[in-house]
């Protein structure tokens, strides 16, 4: 089903950035925007297979050859279908204000009585990605993946699965280790990994092991972000992912934020406004 590929070159580094300029604390204080135009593209049959697409309105500095780079979005709330895309909604906006693209994805996600949906879920993310690839003005070298939460979970996989790699793959309080969210309890009813996958690890260790980023390292540039604060899933799930990729030698960035689960993806933030400087110095 997916090709696996493997990386041969070590680079580690982190961020240090400097977001207290004059005009980074203007737009915390600027008033909110309104709704700035998107193009829905329904990429699939299934209602929820779709992607919302927001280009800059200017000039975007990082365009070249006509073609502007983008970040694919993929959203948290642990894999359940009371979540959905219009969390990144806010930061598709930014990064479009900012000059860069976005592509808002929407996929399959379990409920009660619809679990075991992991195979959708993946199926519909590789699919997302795809179709990006199609889209008119758009960088596709220079395009990347960013997910928050069980989206970190799915940007992780995705990079180290898909045989096109994103120029970087930004992975936002990620779950990294299926077993030890798992075993945490991790979710408002402790057992969301179980929803989503179908079973326990010990009913399927094979399956739990294939979709666990922890066991399968991507293939491309990482950016780690976590909060100092989250409570919600435990910055040690990326220092385990950290440590997995630098005893490879993998390419890995790690971005620690003194906020927590929800800051780093509130774009009124400063933690937002680092990861955005991040982003951009990778253009």
């Amino acid at each position: 089903m997916f090709v696996k590929l493997f990386c041969s070159l070590a680079i580690e580094s982190e961020f240090v950035l400097d977001f207290r300029t004059s005009d980074r604390k203007q737009r915390l204080s600027k008033a909110p925007r309104s709704n700035m135009a998107c193009d829905r593209m329904q990429w699939g049959a299934e209602p929820w297979q779709y992607a919302d697409l927001y280009m800059p309105e200017d000039e975007s500095p990082y365009q070249k050859g006509g073609n502007i780079p983008c970040v694919m979005l993929i959203h948290g709330g642990f894999w359940k279908e009371q979540f959905t895309s219009e969390l990144m909604k806010p930061i598709a906006e930014d990064l479009a204000e900012a000059g860069i693209a976005a592509w808002n994805i929407e996929f399959k996600r379990w409920k009660e009585g619809d679990e075991g949906v992991w195979m959708d879920t993946l199926s519909d993310v590789m699919r997302a990605w795809g179709q990006l690839a199609l889209l008119p003005n758009i960088d596709v070298q220079r395009s990347m993946i960013m997910g928050h939460s069980a989206g970190g979970h799915l940007a992780l996989l995705l990079a180290a699965k898909a045989e096109r790699k994103p120029w970087l793959a930004i992975a936002q309080a990620p779950i990294t280790d299926l077993i030890a969210a798992d075993e945490s309890e991790l979710s408002d009813e402790g057992n969301a990994v179980r929803k989503w996958i179908g079973c326990s690890p010990q009913d399927n260790p094979t399956l739990w092991n294939q979709l666990n980023p922890l066991t399968n390292p991507a293939d491309c540039p990482i950016l780690l972000i976590h909060g100092a604060e989250d409570t919600e899933v435990p910055i040690s799930q990326s220092e385990a992912y950290a440590k997995m990729m630098k005893q490879r030698d993998d390419e890995v960035n790690e971005l620690w934020l003194p906020g927590d689960h929800f800051s780093i993806i509130d774009i009124a933030s400063d933690d937002w406004l680092v990861q955005l400087n991040a982003i951009t110095d990778w253009l």
